[in-house]
């Protein structure tokens, strides 16, 4: 990115990300990296065909392309339109790509049924106590909220504090309360901004005991860097499959959950209100089975 494509991109995320997520921000400049990678003027001057083409080429190698190219059609719209630059091109691709969408999103459940078909929620369950019978204190804490509200990696960076003078409004905590009780308090998630802080009190044996475990060997952050400080954002994913059964994912955890639970609404509102995603957002990403 040069210095004329830089100040075009920050007077763009300027105004475009007023009041939003700053997590946006590096989104947004790792799709404007795919187009100045390859032009190296404004990318509001260069012809929609241009930047279509460099779009495909870009993408071509994706398993399910038109997800990702409607993130980077999108970046294009935006730009433009806050340029007031014509865009018809690209307005007329976007409409074609969300069709292909809808067709890949089908055949990513029809794939991801048949993978998470070999799985039930008693499997993660069952992973879940044995990580506990091996003293894997913070294996079962993940796998524990992961299980009971369909947490999303963000959620599970937590402090653990047993001084209620310690918690604050912009962190995650998971808070000794009691003997016997944990408060899960959620203030930095990704439907924050609709949902607000969440507080759920906790008083399974086996997860206050595990708290307590970490605790006495003076960890501060349940998942943190061999120095005991806060795992980075960027290293959640990657931290939290080594404690789940196979590896799976979050996503894929959730969809097991959705799949187990499908034939009972008030479960699924259950979780759409612990996981912050509406029910609609939950069958349609979630339901690989519908």
């Amino acid at each position: 990115m040069n210095e004329i494509q830089e100040k075009e991109f920050n007077d763009f995320v300027a105004m475009q990300l007023k009041d939003k997520a700053k997590s946006n921000l590096a989104v947004y400049k790792s799709r404007y990296k795919v187009f100045t990678k390859r032009f190296k003027t404004k990318i509001q001057n260069i012809s929609d065909d241009l930047l279509l083409t460099a779009l495909l080429e870009a993408t071509s190698d994706n398993e399910f392309p038109a997800n990702t190219r409607a993130g980077l059609i999108t970046f294009l719209i935006l730009l433009k339109r806050f340029y007031n630059v014509e865009h018809k091109q690209l307005l007329l691709f976007q409409i074609e790509n969300n069709i292909r969408v809808q067709i890949e999103t089908q055949e990513r459940k029809k794939s991801q049924k048949k993978e998470l078909g070999n799985y039930s929620i008693d499997d993660l369950k069952s992973h879940m106590l044995s990580e506990y019978a091996k003293k894997n204190y913070t294996s079962y804490v993940v796998n524990y909220l992961l299980i009971n509200y369909g947490v999303r990696n963000q959620d599970l960076n937590l402090k653990l504090v047993t001084d209620k003078q310690n918690l604050n409004d912009e962190e995650n905590f998971l808070y000794l309360k009691n003997k016997s009780t944990i408060q899960f308090i959620r203030n930095h998630y990704k439907t924050h901004k609709y949902y607000g802080k969440k507080v759920y009190e906790i008083r399974d044996a086996r997860f206050v005991t595990s708290i307590k475990k970490l605790i006495e060997k003076n960890v501060s952050y349940m998942l943190h860097t061999s120095s005991g400080d806060k795992l980075d954002e960027t290293s959640l994913a990657r931290r939290i499959v080594t404690y789940t059964l196979d590896a799976l994912s979050e996503a894929d955890i959730f969809k097991i959950i959705v799949i187990a639970y499908d034939k009972d609404y008030d479960k699924l509102k259950e979780y759409e209100a612990s996981r912050g995603t509406k029910l609609n957002t939950i069958i349609e990403n979630y339901a690989v089975n519908k």
